[in-house]
């Protein structure tokens, strides 16, 4: 992971990555699951609070692999599966992710918390 240019956060952030027929089997989505795990686990900040989740499938097939980068509420478990309300107010969702765009969402949207402005979309 290459280092954000801004400061880290101590926000604590979900990521779902998307396991739905298209996402899990077509663009094989756990390639990038594994790529963030790996990442994650590698650096004490990033492993002490993100999480990645598989998520059932965001909708948006044609558009995969997909994914969603969520702040955590206070106390709320990141490694639990959020209902459709958990993306209220939340700009994290990542349509057509590859390696170099995890890279990306790495380190500016998880490890400063500004969500990729080119690469992010609505959801």
């Amino acid at each position: 992971m290459t280092e954000p240019s801004q400061p880290r956060t101590s926000l604590r952030f979900q990521i779902l990555v998307c396991e739905g027929p298209s996402c899990g089997m077509t663009y094989e989505s756990e390639v990038l699951r594994d790529r963030f795990k790996g990442q994650i686990a590698a650096d004490p900040d990033l492993k002490a609070r993100v999480h990645v989740v598989d998520y059932n499938c965001f909708g948006r097939c044609s558009e995969g692999p997909n994914l969603f980068v969520r702040q955590l509420k206070p106390g709320e478990r990141g490694d639990v599966e959020p209902g459709f309300d958990g993306f209220d107010g939340q700009r994290g969702f990542y349509p057509g992710v590859d390696a170099a765009k995890c890279d990306r969402i790495l380190a500016q949207h998880v490890a400063a918390g500004i969500p990729v402005a080119d690469l992010v979309d609505d959801y």
